[in-house]
């Protein structure tokens, strides 16, 4: 006799068809534009899409930040976007810690779908060095 198993539960975000477009805040706008002057093109990257099977928005976030140790590296994060009434405060997005942004964007990409800039240049932790990343960066 042949068994036969159902895999139940919801699909991963990254299956789920989101179009991820490249979109800034009124906070995340001015802290884009201050990472890519002291570090470079695409040092910042934020993303927003729509889960049609969830009614749900999220955002994705990848750059620089500081881990729980107060040491510089990329970061990697997604977070669920409040509905629009109480879109007052959003809280930080969870995800990983990296040490170039290319592993960074890798990890957005494989859990998260997001598209990978073809002009990427490589930051590390060297490139981190000297510029002042805020504790709490909002979304």
């Amino acid at each position: 006799m042949e068994k036969i198993f159902k895999i139940s539960g919801r699909k991963r975000i990254r299956d789920r068809g989101i179009f991820w477009e490249e979109k800034y805040g009124e906070k995340s706008g001015p802290l884009k534009k201050r990472f890519e002057k002291q570090i470079g093109h695409n040092s910042y990257l934020r993303w927003e899409g729509h889960d049609v099977s969830t009614n749900s928005d999220y955002f994705v976030v990848v750059g620089p930040s500081l881990d729980r140790y107060g040491n510089k590296m990329f970061f990697s994060g997604i977070k669920k976007l409040p509905i629009e009434e109480k879109r007052k405060k959003i809280y930080a997005p969870s995800g990983k810690y990296f040490p170039n942004m290319a592993a960074a964007l890798i990890h957005a990409n494989q859990m998260w779908g997001v598209i990978m800039p073809e002009d990427q240049p490589s930051y590390d932790q060297d490139s981190l060095s000297g510029i002042d990343i805020p504790r709490k960066i909002k979304g």
